[in-house]
């Protein structure tokens, strides 16, 4: 009982960064299965599609992404994204906690790399565009050879709305930079982030 209060008190905020460094870290030791890996297990646990789990579908996702926690930990997390105060989790709240803001030389990466494609300064980028430049020479799984070009290609694609839900081709910049602000979380360094860049869009 008085850890259940702790935990709502002034250091349920405290408890609840601490929870977050544990995802954090638990992303960063999973290559691929970064914020976007952990998005996907939570739609399919959204059953009318609202953006909120109760805290059975909650803890069913995070156990699905190899996290434990105790329940006490569980209700530190609810009640601090029950934003409308309904004992549910709002997904947008909670997976706008895990991402940090990107340090000047990965954001100035990023926008190199969206430059490079956004040749008229419109602001948005086609499917196209990306499969003329993406390198996927030194990718994990090209490497492996457990996926060619095409395929890896396919699931970057498929990671922004514009191409999967409007199936337009078209990337928008804000659609960019809420992809790898995500991607982002999973690489801890910022010389290999900046290294990662480089060699997927052949940034001089």
């Amino acid at each position: 009982f008085f850890l259940d209060m702790a935990f709502y008190g002034v250091g349920c905020e405290v408890k609840v960064k601490e929870l977050l460094l544990q995802i954090k870290m638990n992303i960063q030791n999973k290559p691929g299965r970064g914020i976007r890996y952990l998005k996907v297990i939570f739609k399919r646990h959204d059953a009318n599609g609202n953006g909120k789990l109760d805290p059975q579908e909650f803890e069913e996702c995070l156990n699905a992404f190899g996290l434990f926690f105790k329940k006490v930990e569980l209700q530190a997390l609810i009640k601090y994204y029950d934003v409308d105060d309904d004992g549910q989790i709002n997904l947008e709240e909670f997976l706008r906690g895990l991402r940090d803001q990107l340090t000047e030389r990965r954001e100035n990466m990023v926008w190199r790399a969206f430059a490079l494609m956004d040749r008229d300064g419109s602001g948005k980028i086609e499917a196209s565009d990306v499969y003329q430049l993406y390198d996927v020479s030194q990718h994990r799984e090209f490497i492996e050879g457990s996926k060619t070009k095409d395929e890896i290609l396919a699931d970057f694609l498929n990671s922004f709305d514009g191409v999967k839900g409007n199936n337009d081709g078209i990337i928008t910049k804000e659609e960019w930079f809420e992809y790898y602000t995500d991607l982002s979380v999973s690489v801890p360094s910022d010389d290999y982030f900046v290294q990662m860049m480089e060699s997927t869009w052949n940034i001089c």
